[in-house]
């Protein structure tokens, strides 16, 4: 019987590649061959118990491949062939509960969830990026994409590059002319300073620490105009100098860190915003006077992940720019080295710290 290797989380900090029976595919499913799937820090929360899921699952939500088989139905539900490079991002869900019916289905309980709340314990089981193969659900989202993006840089575009569209203008309402911080310089603090810049934001700052450097450095590349270690430099006085006191328009959070939260709100302006994009874990309480908000008239905008549609803006941008968005990828992984993987990316690897890793389950 075919087999697919499928990073698989028992519990906190247990983590184990197991193999799962290539399923039989219904009429309205399919077959996934996982070309790459992106690392991110949400990983590392979900490895070390901070966000609370139903185990076992198999890892992996960002997710690159081709469709290897369809079921009869399926070509006409997700508008792909047999053979066809896509990405994976957002479901459908139910159509029914309360978030469904006011369009926001990003957030039903009931959708196909890769990586994260669908579990593996049951057939079909492939509800995971980090794995060979990956069953292709009904009621999943898939976007097709061109074979002229690099593999590296087409991983990118469903959740990082999605991301950064949606939370740095979607929500925070980044336009021409306005001044910009980024609390952080990884992956995400990156698409969001790409973002930023397509929206004609006059001055974009992207903070960070020491180890960050060659993040702050790749940020400048990614449109940012000043970056700041926060270890040598007071961040709100920075902001204050370069922007003559006027402070920022928007401020958006992708470091999960508090300490970096409560900097930001010192950072805007009057009837400014504030996007919190980080996640900090479902146990850390970040203590804030919150009379700063209520004098300032501070907009205070959480973001989960990207809509639908702003993938296809993501991937529109990125194809006709030509812009080089995998320079942000420092590491390829095999999918056995995938525990490795996800403490390198949470800091826990002396000497090894990627600002964007993939798993490529191709090479071991």
């Amino acid at each position: 019987m075919a087999t697919s290797r499928g990073a698989t989380l028992l519990g906190p900090d247990k983590l184990e590649l197991r193999e799962y029976p290539i399923p039989d595919i219904p009429a309205d499913g399919g077959l996934l061959k996982v070309e790459m799937g992106g690392v991110c820090g949400t990983d590392v929360k979900y490895l070390h118990g901070k966000l609370k899921v139903d185990y076992p699952i198999i890892l992996g939500h960002e997710i690159l491949g081709r469709i290897e088989k369809l079921g009869k139905n399926a070509a006409a539900i997700h508008h792909v062939k047999e053979g066809d490079r896509v990405i994976l991002k957002g479901a459908l869900g139910c159509g029914r509960c309360d978030d469904c019916r006011r369009n926001n289905q990003r957030f039903c309980r009931q959708r196909t969830n890769y990586g994260g709340r669908t579990k593996c314990d049951t057939p079909p089981h492939l509800f995971g990026g980090f794995a060979d193969y990956l069953y292709l659900a009904p009621d999943v989202l898939c976007t097709k994409v061109s074979e002229s993006l690099s593999a590296e840089a087409a991983a990118l575009v469903g959740s990082v590059m999605a991301n950064g569209f949606q939370w740095a203008i979607r929500r925070g309402g980044v336009k021409m002319g306005d001044y910009v911080l980024i609390q952080g310089p990884g992956q995400q603090g990156l698409s969001c300073t790409f973002a930023s810049k397509h929206a004609g934001a006059a001055k974009i700052f992207v903070s960070g620490i020491g180890r960050d450097m060659p993040r702050l450095e790749l940020a400048k590349k990614f449109g940012a105009t000043r970056i700041i270690n926060v270890e040598q430099e007071d961040v709100v006085e920075v902001v204050r100098k370069e922007t003559n006191g006027q402070l920022c328009d928007v401020v958006i959070d992708v470091s999960g860190n508090p300490n970096a939260i409560l900097k930001s709100v010192d950072c805007l302006h009057r009837q400014s915003t504030m996007v919190l994009g980080g996640l900090t874990g479902d146990t850390t309480v970040t203590p804030m006077l919150m009379d700063k908000l209520v004098w300032n008239e501070i907009k205070l905008q959480g973001c989960f992940t990207a809509d639908n549609d702003a993938t296809d803006a993501a991937l529109r941008i990125i194809e006709e720019t030509k812009f080089p968005v995998e320079q942000m990828v420092s590491h390829v992984f095999p999918l056995k080295d995938i525990e490795h993987c996800i403490r390198s990316i949470g800091g826990e690897v002396p000497g090894t710290f990627p600002t964007k890793a993939l798993i490529n389950p191709a090479i071991g």
